[in-house]
C-alpha cells in the first residue's frame, strides 16, 4: 500500500541533525529497506495507547466482524465496552472486565482489534431496529449503510468520557447514551434513549447470545439463561416492554405524541438489578450531554526549529508532542488551517491535534488533542472553518460548540464508503473542487468503490464514483481549474509511480479495480510517470497559488512520501496533457503525503509518516517549507516539439555552456504495462531489449532572453519515461543543474 517503500533516502538523517526531538530515531531507519523483515514493523507501542472514550474500527469478534464498528468505553472506571455497528444502527456486542486486544503487527495500521473481556451479549450482525416489523437486512450483498427511509447514523457526542449516539430510525430521531456501573460487585450496562414523537410503533434489538435460551417475567424483565451466569434485563420508562422473538430480547415502544426517555438495564445478578431500578428512578435525558461538555486533554507544548535557507528555500520543524501522557502515536496523516491560524493535524491512529503558535518564531507551539477514536484518518480538509476528516468509514465533519479546543460532535457528513475489512484499503486525501464536493480515493479492495475516486456532495447527501482504476492511491489534489490528479504506486498494472490528471469515467490502469462490464484494453495516460530515482512512492498534489514563490506561482506540487521530497511539475506547453517533474531543495523528517499551502502566511505545509520498508527518521513531521525569494536556477517551463525540446530557466544562463550540447543529456523509455509487480525500462529503438535509449542532442541554442534553450534533438519519441539531466552555470557563474523527468504521450 502507500507504506511500502523500497529504496533509502540517501543522507536523510544526516539532514536532519540538530533536529532530533527526544523521541529516538525510527530504528528501522538504520537497515537498509531491502533487509527489513515483518519483525521490524511489529511495534507495541498502538497497544499502550489511551485512544480517548471510543475507538472507530473494525472489529474482529467471535461472531463475525464489524466493518464499521464503534467500541465505546462505558463507566466512570471503563468498567465495560459496548460496540455500536454505525451501518446496522445497532449494538453487536457488548463486554465486561475490558476493553480491545489491539494488534502491533505493522504498528497496528492493518490488522483489526479483538474485544477483550467477558462477553454479556452477543447480538451479532444483524438490525438494530425494525423496519415496519421487518427484521431482514436490506443492503445489497449485506454491506453498506441502510437505506435512507429505514435509517441513518448521524454522529456521536462526546461530553467529558460520555458518549451520546445521535442516528434516525424511520425517520425518528433518537439520541442514546451508554454507560456501566457497580452494585453489590456486580457490574451493569445501561442504555438510556431519547425519542422523537413517533406516530408508528418501533422495536429494538436488545441482546440475545447465541446457543442459549431466553425467559420473560413481566413486561419489562426477561433473562438470557447462560451456561456461566445469566444476563438479566430491565426496561424502564413509558410506553416500554420486553418481548422474546427467537430467543432475542426486543425493546418495543408504543407510539407517543411526546418526547419520551427510556432506560435499558442489564445485570448478571437479579439483586443487583433490583437495587439499580430503585436507585434510577429518574432518567436524565441524554440532550443534556449535547451542548458541549468539559475537556478531558491536557494542553501540550514544544518549540520549533528554524531552518537556515539552502537555494532560496528553508525547511522549519514544528516538533511533534512524541512524549504525551498518553503514549498517543504521531503518525500524521493531513493537516489544514482555521480561521485563528491554528492547525487541525491528522494522525492515523485517530487523533486529531489543535495546533496553535504557529508564527515565525516557533517558540511556543500548543497542542491540544482536538478529536480522538476516529478510524485510521489519511486526509483532512477545512471547510467554513469545520474540520472534514476522512477515514476508512465516513467522512467526519468535526464541531466544537464551547471553544474549548476539544470536539464535541463528531458529525458523520457521509458514510456511504463501502468498507470490507481489507487491511490496506485505505481512505485517503481529501479535497474540495469550485463547488464544495468532497474527493479521496480508495485503495485497492473487493467492492465497488475499490481502486476509485470518490466524489461526494457538497451537502453529503450523495457518493458517486469519479474516476476507476487504482491499485493504492496515497494522495491527490484538485487544481485551480477542478482538475483532479491522484498519485498511485507501482505494482500489478501500475509499472511505475505515476501522477494522473484524471478526467469524470476514466480509466487508469489497474485492471482488478476497472469496474466495467468489459475488460478494458487500453488506458487513460497519466500526466507523468515518476521514475524511482525521484519518487518510489507517491504522495499527494498541490499548488502554488498565484503571486507566490515568484516564477513558480501556479505550478503543481507533488509530494513523496517515499523520498521524503517535494518537487513541482511543469505542464508541458505544446501539449497539456503531460508533464515533467523537478526536485525542490531539501529532505523531510518522514514521508510527506499531504501539503497545505497556509493561507496567513503563504508558506506551504507538509505532513506524513512513516510505515514498513522505508528509511522515514521519525514516525510522522509537521514542516513548513519558506521561500525565500530569489532564484531557484531551475527549468520553469518547457515544451516538446518534433525534433526539438525547448527549456526555460528562471535565471539568465551562461551563452558558452549553454549552447554547449555537452551541458545536456537526454535517456528515454518505456514500461510493460502488466499484471506482474513494476516493470523494468524498456527501449522505445528495441522494444525486447531492456534498458534506457540514450538520445543525442545535435545542438543547443540560447534565445534573446538569455533563458531559453532550445535543444535539437532529431530522434525525440513519444515516451512512457524522458530524463533530461543539465549541467552548466548562470550568468553570475552559479551552478544550475538537475533533472527533468516525465512522460511524452503526444509529439
Amino acid at each position: 500500500m502507500i507504506f511500502i517503500v523500497f529504496a533509502i533516502l540517501l543522507g536523510q538523517i544526516t539532514s536532519v541533525l540538530g533536529q532530533a526531538e527526544k523521541k529516538p530515531l525510527a530504528i528501522t531507519a538504520m537497515k537498509a529497506v531491502s533487509d527489513q523483515v515483518e519483525s521490524d514493523w511489529i511495534d507495541d507501542r498502538w497497544t499502550k495507547v489511551d485512544v480517548g472514550p471510543f475507538l472507530s474500527s473494525t472489529i474482529n469478534t467471535q461472531n463475525g466482524r464489524i466493518h464499521k464498528g464503534i467500541a465505546i468505553k462505558v463507566g466512570d472506571k471503563a468498567q465495560a465496552t459496548i460496540c455500536f455497528n454505525s451501518e446496522l444502527l445497532s449494538y453487536h456486542s457488548a463486554w465486561i472486565n475490558g476493553f480491545l486486544t489491539l494488534k502491533p503487527r505493522r504498528f497496528g495500521l492493518t490488522e483489526w482489534p479483538d474485544p477483550k473481556g467477558k462477553m454479556l451479549f452477543i447480538n451479532g450482525n444483524n438490525l438494530g431496529w425494525s423496519h415496519k416489523s421487518k427484521w431482514s437486512d436490506p443492503r445489497p450483498e449485506k454491506r453498506g449503510s441502510l437505506p435512507r427511509n429505514w435509517g441513518k447514523y448521524l454522529g456521536l457526542y462526546r461530553h467529558g468520557k460520555r458518549v451520546v449516539l445521535h442516528y434516525k430510525i424511520n425517520d425518528i430521531t433518537v439520541l442514546e447514551s451508554p454507560w456501566a456501573g457497580d452494585v453489590d460487585g456486580e457490574k451493569y450496562i445501561s442504555r438510556t434513549l431519547e425519542l422523537e414523537p413517533s406516530e408508528q410503533k418501533l422495536s429494538n434489538l436488545v441482546a440475545s447470545y447465541p446457543n442459549t435460551k431466553t425467559e420473560q417475567f413481566n413486561y419489562n424483565t426477561a433473562k438470557i439463561i447462560n451456561e456461566s451466569k445469566d444476563l438479566w434485563i430491565r426496561v424502564l420508562g413509558k410506553g416500554a416492554t420486553l418481548s422474546i422473538q427467537k430467543q432475542r430480547i426486543i425493546l418495543n415502544l408504543a407510539s407517543s405524541k411526546k418526547k419520551r426517555i427510556v432506560k435499558i438495564l442489564l445485570c448478571n445478578s437479579k439483586a443487583a438489578l433490583d437495587k439499580i431500578t430503585k436507585k434510577k428512578k429518574t432518567i436524565d435525558s441524554p440532550s443534556r450531554l449535547t451542548r458541549g461538555g468539559p475537556g478531558i486533554w491536557t494542553p501540550l507544548a514544544t518549540n520549533g526549529i528554524i531552518g537556515k535557507t539552502k537555494n532560496s528555500f528553508a525547511i522549519d520543524t514544528i516538533q511533534l508532542p512524541f512524549n504525551n501522557p498518553w503514549n498517543a502515536l504521531l503518525f500524521t496523516s493531513g493537516h489544514d488551517f482555521l480561521d485563528d491560524q491554528s492547525a487541525l493535524l491528522a494522525t492515523v491512529h485517530g487523533d486529531i491535534w489543535r495546533v496553535s503558535g504557529i508564527d515565525k518564531t516557533l517558540k511556543s507551539v500548543k497542542w491540544t488533542r482536538f478529536a480522538t477514536g476516529l478510524f485510521q484518518p489519511l486526509g483532512l480538509k477545512v471547510v467554513n472553518n469545520k474540520g472534514f476528516v476522512i477515514c476508512r468509514d465516513q467522512i467526519t465533519r468535526l464541531h466544537d460548540f464551547n471553544n474549548d479546543g476539544e470536539a464535541d460532535y463528531y458529525e458523520n457528513f457521509n458514510n456511504d464508503i463501502f468498507a470490507s475489512g481489507g487491511g490496506h484499503s485505505y481512505n485517503t486525501n481529501l479535497e474540495t473542487d469550485s463547488k464544495g464536493n468532497f474527493y479521496f480515493t480508495k485503495c485497492a479492495e473487493g467492492n465497488p468503490h475499490g481502486g476509485t475516486v470518490l466524489r461526494v456532495s457538497n451537502d453529503g447527501e450523495k457518493l458517486d464514483v469519479y474516476a476507476t482504476g487504482f491499485r493504492n492511491p496515497n494522495g491527490m489534489g484538485i487544481s485551480p481549474q477542478d482538475v483532479v490528479t491522484v498519485g498511485d504506486q507501482q505494482g500489478g498494472w501500475v509499472p511505475e509511480t505515476r501522477v494522473d490528471a484524471t478526467r469524470e469515467g476514466g480509466f487508469y490502469g489497474y485492471m482488478p479495480m476497472h469496474h466495467r462490464a468489459e475488460e478494458p484494453t487500453r488506458y487513460d495516460v497519466p500526466f507523468a510517470f515518476v521514475p524511482r530515482i525521484m519518487d518510489n512512492s507517491a504522495g499527494g498534489q498541490l499548488w502554488v497559488p498565484a503571486n507566490h514563490w515568484g516564477s513558480l506561482a501556479g505550478k503543481l506540487i507533488h509530494l513523496s512520501y517515499g523520498r521524503c521530497t517535494a518537487m513541482f511539475g511543469m505542464t508541458d506547453l505544446s501539449e497539456r496533457t503531460q508533464g515533467a517533474m523537478i526536485k525542490l531543495p531539501g529532505r523531510y523528517l518522514s514521508g510527506i503525503m499531504r501539503g497545505r499551502f497556509n493561507p496567513h502566511d503563504g508558506h506551504m505545509y507538509v505532513s506524513g509518516l512513516r510505515g514498513w520498508q522505508t528509511s522515514a527518521v521519525h514516525d510522522g513531521c509537521f514542516q513548513r517549507l519558506r521561500f525565500e525569494g530569489g532564484k531557484i536556477r531551475q527549468p520553469i517551463s518547457y515544451s516538446t516539439h518534433p525534433g526539438k525540446i525547448e527549456i526555460t530557466f528562471d535565471t539568465t544562463l551562461d551563452q558558452e555552456l549553454a549552447e554547449d550540447s555537452e551541458s545536456y543529456s537526454l535517456e528515454q523509455w518505456n514500461y510493460l504495462w502488466s499484471g506482474q509487480y513494476g516493470s523494468k525500462d524498456w527501449s522505445i529503438i528495441n522494444p525486447k531489449k531492456n534498458g534506457r535509449d540514450n538520445i543525442t542532442i545535435k545542438s543547443a541554442t540560447l534565445k534573446s532572453d538569455n533563458k531559453t534553450v532550445e535543444l535539437n534533438v532529431p530522434n525525440l519519441s513519444k515516451s512512457m519515461q524522458f530524463e533530461l539531466k543539465y549541467d552548466m552555470d548562470d550568468s553570475q557563474g552559479k551552478l544550475v543543474r538537475g533533472s527533468i523527468a516525465g512522460t511524452i504521450n503526444k509529439l
